[in-house]
């Protein structure tokens, strides 16, 4: 009975995985967009920074763009592209709420948990397949 129980829980931690994986590849597409778009106005905002320092800095003609520079930083911790920082207010802890009620909907949902269940075996039996090709090929070589 104590072997039925692992196999049982794999499937399961599979499904809870895929979730994940796609809850994470679509919060990486948004974080992607916002760098993106950070990065295309900070672009003219440093050159602008740059001149007005020239223009109007005196003894410290970079007083703007190291304010820019400041904030690009502050911008960059906070939408943690790559997840590495681990400290609060970042743009993790804003989605974090939406993700907790997306998966307790996904669990909970009838109709969401039926088509769930049916793209999980769906990609179970494809997974299989591809498995056992791949052991096939192995024990060829």
């Amino acid at each position: 009975m104590s072997d039925q129980q692992p196999r049982s829980e794999k499937p399961n931690e599979q499904h809870e995985s895929r979730l994940q994986l796609i809850w994470d590849v679509v919060i990486f597409q948004f974080k992607l967009a916002a760098d993106g778009l950070r990065d295309l106005l900070l672009s003219p905002v440093s050159i602008i920074s740059a001149i007005v320092g020239l223009l109007a800095g005196g003894d410290e003609p970079d007083r703007y763009f190291k304010k820019v520079l400041k904030l690009g930083r502050r911008s960059e911790l906070w939408l943690n592209l790559f997840g590495h920082h681990r400290r609060s207010n970042t743009s993790d802890d804003l989605v974090k709420p939406i993700q907790e009620r997306i998966f307790s909907e996904a669990q909970n949902n009838p109709w969401l948990a039926k088509a769930g269940s049916g793209i999980n075996r769906t990609l179970d039996g494809v997974n299989a397949s591809v498995a056992a090709k791949q052991a096939s090929r192995d024990s060829e070589d």
